[in-house]
């Protein structure tokens, strides 16, 4: 190892036993809303994954690639609990590629509203998490506002990984299909 990676290295080190304030963490990219995970003994977790993105600014689009990371939070808190880097960790979905774009953004149903509205409907959303995931964590379903309004906003690219990271959370969505 040459002197100055072995000095940035004793560096990453020394910053991650310190503090998370020097911590790099891949999370650009395209967020999924939160999905249930039920923990056991009343604790509850959120999943979000994160797809890769390229902007398309002449078409306004933007291309979205497979899953790159998943962060597992503490739900409603920003503490983080678990993340994962897909390419150089554990990937759920090897057969997928990294290169090939998965789907393209907006989604059918939210390409026809304004940021106003888009920001509107998200904020319904969150409002209605407390009482979803009460309802999750107690009997292993969600209300149907909750089950209407998150499959509305979330792209259905979305659904074939969280049934697979979040099978609970997925059944409870009463999604049959995923495209």
């Amino acid at each position: 190892m040459k002197h100055n990676e072995a000095i940035l290295a004793a560096r990453a080190f020394s910053l991650l036993r310190a503090s998370t304030k020097g911590w790099r963490l891949d999370t650009t990219g395209y967020w999924s809303y939160p999905a249930f995970l039920n923990l056991g003994k009343s604790k509850m977790a959120w999943l979000c994954l994160i797809l890769g993105i390229v902007p398309l600014p002449a078409k306004k689009r933007t291309a979205l690639f497979r899953p790159k990371a998943v962060v597992i939070s503490k739900a409603g808190y920003p503490e983080v609990l678990r993340y994962e880097n897909f390419r150089f960790s554990h990937d759920p979905f090897p057969s997928l590629s990294w290169d090939k774009p998965v789907a393209m953004f907006p989604h059918k149903s939210v390409a026809q509203l304004t940021y106003k509205q888009l920001e509107r409907k998200e904020a319904e959303l969150f409002a209605s998490y407390p009482e979803a995931q009460k309802e999750f964590a107690e009997v292993g379903k969600l209300p149907d506002a909750f089950m209407e309004s998150y499959v509305d906003l979330i792209h259905p690219v979305f659904l074939p990984y969280l049934k697979h990271l979040a099978p609970a959370f997925f059944i409870a969505l009463g999604v049959v299909k995923t495209r």
